[in-house]
């Protein structure tokens, strides 16, 4: 019977597998070699996935719907609009806070400080009817017109007549428009007897145009709050802004309520 070969160091002195456990090796290094083969293969043929950036990648973020679904305001008026040094300037300013609390985008407003219906701005003489045609805001669903004290020396109907020119004008710009007008609006108790006819001149267009008008001097705006008016004993201070920002809000929020309804002339303040 022929020898088996003799195995080299350190293997000569294990015991040779008997040949069930040989079958078993076998088979054991059968299946690790199939294992390793398919790794490979789907190591060199899977797909690798391509990265997106996210929208805001190349320096632009693109409006969420709710953003663009939101509902634009306009304003037009004078300082009490616009701002000034004192206050209300940019997102201080009462348009930006309403239209924060509201969920609405706002448009920059529109004005000078010492403008009015009939009262020409120091530089350019601009009026609200001028500004208007200027200054469209097609895609405005409510529109705030505010003022104007400047008025005080026109007669009340120029100032009516004007106002009513000042409402086309926007409406022929932004037919699906709501108009809220808001009169003139002193900054205590202590009214100027000029200041009522022109705010019974401006509410006259307003009623006559089937809008809302509010009357801040019916409503007593700043009369209890000489902290609301910066030192020039005219503007509003942030503080004032914030103030009217209270007082214009529930009125704005109303209209973007029943905006599926006609509109019809109201009249937020007593004769």
């Amino acid at each position: 019977m022929a020898r088996a070969p003799e195995r080299p160091g350190f293997f000569r002195s294990l015991p040779l597998p008997s040949r069930a456990e040989g079958l078993v090796i076998a088979a054991l290094l059968l299946v690790t070699a199939i294992g390793v083969g398919l790794a490979a293969w789907y190591a060199s043929n899977r797909n690798i996935p391509e990265f997106e950036a996210p929208p805001d990648a190349g320096g632009t973020t693109a409006p969420s719907p709710a953003a663009a679904d939101a509902p634009v305001l306009a304003f037009y008026g004078d300082r009490y609009v616009v701002g000034t040094q004192l206050g209300g300037l940019g997102p201080t300013g009462w348009p930006a806070l309403v239209s924060q609390r509201l969920g609405a985008q706002a448009t920059e407003p529109h004005g000078a400080i010492d403008t009015g219906y009939v009262a020409g701005s120091i530089f350019g003489g601009l009026t609200y009817e001028a500004i208007a045609a200027q200054q469209p805001e097609p895609d405005a669903d409510i529109t705030i017109v505010f003022g104007s004290r400047n008025d005080f020396q026109a007669p009340q109907a120029d100032i009516t007549a004007a106002a009513t020119r000042t409402f086309d004008i926007i409406r022929a710009n932004a037919p699906g428009t709501q108009l809220l007008v808001i009169g003139p609006a002193w900054t205590d108790a202590a009214v100027p007897p000029e200041l009522p006819p022109v705010r019974d001149a401006v509410r006259q267009a307003a009623l006559a145009a089937g809008v809302t008008f509010v009357d801040p001097l019916a409503e007593r705006w700043f009369f209890d709050d000489v902290g609301l008016i910066g030192p020039d004993l005219i503007s509003p201070n942030d503080a004032g802004h914030a103030y009217l920002a209270d007082q214009i809000e529930p009125f704005v929020r109303e209209l973007l309520s029943d905006a599926a309804t006609p509109a019809a002339a109201t009249d937020a303040g007593p004769p």
